[in-house]
């Protein structure tokens, strides 16, 4: 077994990242690791079960990004909870290889979640709402019909959407607050759910960690996935495919109340 190297960014960011380092303190099942896929837009990694989290692209001009991979090469030597510890990396390739490890260690059983697409509950909340949507997904056009106002804050903007660093000023006006589970990822998770404290929040997408400890942060509704064929998914993902597109998963949802 290689010994993984706990390294100057993730002690720092440990510090930043109490979700995370929350989450990481209720893993206790640790698994070896089979696989580990660095895909075009997403991260794989075998271990008690698949995991899967958004890989962002390594041309974003962020601390760490450019880095070289810690252990690249090794990583399936490496336990899934000494994995998961690339969660608090500044290096958001192994972060997301982190995620996904938490996410491969999780299961949830079928009492504690609803088989539902979370995209359902989240329409029937936000009709004639203020809204504000951290993530550009795929429905936001539909959205933005039924919402009083909506807010969208991108990393990389697209045409009506405002950029991440306006989240301070947007997020608190909210009645609705829909976040992106790649927020776990780029480490913005904190910040926002603080933001987000007076409004309806919700955690969306397939990177979501589907951990009670995101209620303990103001989350009313932690919406992902479950792998049900992973043979399928791991193919679909390894050539290329998005998580908008997603096979070989179910949607669930755990909510707090």
């Amino acid at each position: 077994m290689i010994f993984l190297v706990i390294t100057a960014d993730m002690q720092d960011s440990a510090h930043m990242n109490q979700t995370l380092t929350d989450i990481l303190n209720t893993l206790s099942d640790d698994c070896k690791v089979s696989d580990v896929r660095v895909c075009q837009k997403s991260t794989i990694v075998s271990s008690k079960h698949l995991g899967i989290a958004y890989n962002f692209p390594r041309t974003l001009n962020t601390p760490g990004n450019h880095d070289p991979i810690n252990n690249c090469g090794h990583l399936t030597e490496s336990t899934s909870l000494e994995l998961a510890q690339y969660s608090l990396s500044d290096n958001w390739t192994e972060a997301s290889i982190g995620v996904a490890a938490i996410n491969s260690m999780i299961s949830r059983d079928p009492s504690e979640v609803h088989r539902i697409n979370g995209k359902k509950i989240l329409f029937e909340l936000c009709n004639n709402k203020r809204v504000a949507m951290v993530g550009h997904f795929n429905f936001t056009d539909k959205l933005r019909k039924i919402c009083s106002h909506l807010d969208v804050l991108e990393l990389i903007p697209q045409p009506g959407d405002l950029p991440a660093d306006k989240a301070s000023e947007v997020i608190p006006e909210a009645d609705i607050v829909i976040i992106t589970g790649t927020t776990l990822v780029n480490h913005t998770f904190d910040k926002i759910a603080s933001l987000a404290k007076d409004a309806y929040s919700m955690v969306l997408g397939p990177t979501t960690i589907m951990s009670p400890v995101l209620f303990d942060y103001g989350i009313d509704d932690i919406c992902g996935v479950r792998i049900t064929d992973p043979e399928t998914a791991i193919r679909f993902l390894s050539q290329g495919g998005s998580f908008r597109d997603i096979v070989g998963t179910e949607q669930i949802v755990m909510s707090r109340h």
